[in-house]
């Protein structure tokens, strides 16, 4: 019985490609985690180094930690270095006008280097949400000790949280929403807020003031008030009854996520995609519009950035290849250059994502525009 394999043969081409593709990506990938490590955080910790506010072995230690999310960044800009100087080196050498003498085509070529793109692609989106969160996570909460820094006490005045809500009694297809709560806080002191004030509307007016002392919002869902009073306000704007209290429980999910986010003050770096999603609803609901915008175009970064992986791996072989032996290219200025001008668009693009002037699908233009040039290239070297 003729045996079935599921996978398919790796060709002897292919794994010549692979192996002249393998050593300068490890090498590349090593000299460039160590340059954007060094320029990332090496020279602010060896001042606090030199300053005896870090020890040698928590800065190395800080290093271990970091390592990851500098490995990530390394990874799209290694599989470019090295597939344009190992396309470059076998062009230089002649073997890839033989291989075309030979009938074979040039897109053929690039398939072991987009093979790795491919699982780079997937290794940096397995990295970013099961390792880097939690490794950035400990490097700060690390960090924040030795400097005697609480990330809790950074916020503790004039806390202010707002929910918008969805008016659900206008017609189907129509948006409009309105403030439903208004929540501040004088003083935050550990999970204890002082001298609160927590306004209640609906779609047409203003319906209650609740005044306290101070409050707490420590569980999920309720948030306690304690030693105040509550204040109806009448239909005409005017207040109504005065009741004093010594506690209640108010049903506030989204004032409570807000305080619970607040509180715990991760950045989008620290969290995994399901955080991350998290955040973005709860700014959402509290119409913090440019924060919404911001951490939507984190989140879409989290998939350019690992798709920018095979893209590079793509565009680099096609620039390497070349039926002409006496064009030559320098492989590391051609990456610098191709590196700031991805990034160059990106943050262009990110601002005018966030100052709403375009929308939120223009981030996937820079690894569009890099698969474009690249099929391009491939086949107008293919009909040399």
């Amino acid at each position: 019985m003729k045996k079935i394999n599921i996978f398919p043969q790796i060709s002897l081409l292919e794994r010549y490609l692979i192996s002249q593709l393998i050593t300068p990506l490890l090498f590349s990938i090593v000299i460039v985690t160590v340059v954007a490590e060094s320029i990332g955080i090496s020279f602010e910790q060896f001042r606090f180094l030199m300053e005896k506010r870090l020890s040698f072995d928590v800065l190395i230690y800080l290093h271990i930690l970091k390592l990851p999310e500098f490995i990530i960044y390394s990874l799209p800009i290694a599989i470019l270095m090295a597939t344009i100087f190992t396309y470059q080196k076998l062009s230089e050498n002649s073997e890839i006008i033989a291989l075309q003498n030979c009938g074979l085509i040039l897109y053929r070529l690039v398939y072991p280097g987009v093979i790795i793109g491919l699982l780079l692609t997937i290794l940096i989106l397995m990295l970013n949400e099961v390792v880097v969160p939690p490794a950035n996570y400990k490097a700060a909460i690390t960090l924040e000790k030795h400097l005697n820094i609480i990330r809790e006490n950074l916020r503790n005045h004039d806390i202010f949280y707002v929910e918008i809500s969805n008016d659900k009694t206008v017609n189907l297809g129509s948006k409009r929403k309105y403030l439903k709560y208004l929540f501040y806080a004088e003083e935050l002191t550990n999970i204890k807020m002082r001298s609160v004030v927590l306004l209640i509307r609906d779609t047409e007016r203003l319906k209650m003031i609740i005044n306290s002392e101070f409050a707490e919002c420590y569980s999920e869902e309720y948030c306690y008030f304690y030693d105040g009073n509550k204040t109806i306000i009448n239909a005409n704007g005017s207040y109504g009854k005065n009741l004093k209290f010594d506690k209640i429980s108010l049903y506030l999910p989204n004032i409570s996520s807000q305080f619970t986010a607040d509180r715990e003050k991760l950045d989008h770096r620290e969290m995994s995609l399901y955080q991350v999603y998290q955040q973005l609803s709860i700014l959402e609901t509290a119409g913090d519009r440019q924060n919404f915008l911001k951490l939507q175009v984190q989140i879409q970064k989290r998939f350019t950035s690992a798709i920018s992986s095979t893209v590079f791996a793509l565009l680099g072989s096609a620039i390497g290849i070349n039926t002409k032996t006496r064009v030559k290219y320098n492989s590391f200025a051609l990456t610098l250059g191709i590196i700031l001008i991805y990034n160059m668009f990106q943050i262009i693009i990110s601002i005018l994502v966030v100052s709403e002037d375009i929308s939120l699908a223009w981030v996937w233009l820079p690894n569009i525009v890099g698969t474009g040039i690249a099929g391009d290239l491939l086949n107008k070297k293919n009909s040399y």
